[in-house]
């Protein structure tokens, strides 16, 4: 449940939710499959830490999100971390990849620090949908970051 003082949510996208959702049906059944089957136990075992692995970091990454406060404030939860910042922190808003041509793109901060922070929430493929999204999820950021006087304008019409 979001919090009334929450004026921006950039939360995982659909089909980011779609498919976490299907891993936890799938690695259940993955596991309990390794476990029946007669196997070398080594192999059983590292299988199996591999799909809790596999499991533990995508609900991290389900999990993950910004939300700005109407105080100005900005908390971003990534996968490993939580990090609360104020407007003046951040530098600029800009869309960003996380590796060359078809890699995964999301939405970057660059802090008056010189660092980056990524928005782990934001992450989609470079599909055209997605990464329309994203991009409007860009412009609400900047506009949260530029308002004048701290106050928020508001969604665009």
């Amino acid at each position: 449940m979001t919090s009334p003082d929450v004026v921006l949510e950039l939360r995982p996208p659909a089909l980011v939710s779609v498919l976490y959702y299907a891993s936890l049906a799938v690695l259940p059944v993955m596991v309990v499959i390794a476990l029946s089957t007669e196997g070398p136990p080594l192999f059983t075992v590292v299988f199996v830490v591999f799909a809790l692995g596999i499991g533990a970091y995508n609900t991290a990454t389900h999990l993950s999100r910004a939300r700005a406060y109407a105080d100005g404030s900005l908390v971003v939860r990534n996968r490993l971390s939580t990090r609360r910042l104020d407007r003046a922190d951040i530098d600029r808003v800009v869309l960003g990849r996380q590796g060359g041509f078809g890699s995964l793109a999301q939405v970057e901060l660059l802090l008056t620090d010189g660092s980056t922070l990524p928005l782990v929430g934001t992450e989609t493929l470079p599909l055209p949908g997605p990464r329309r999204r994203l991009e409007e999820q860009v412009a609400e950021l900047r506009r949260w970051v530029e308002a004048p006087g701290h106050a928020w304008p508001g969604p665009p019409p």
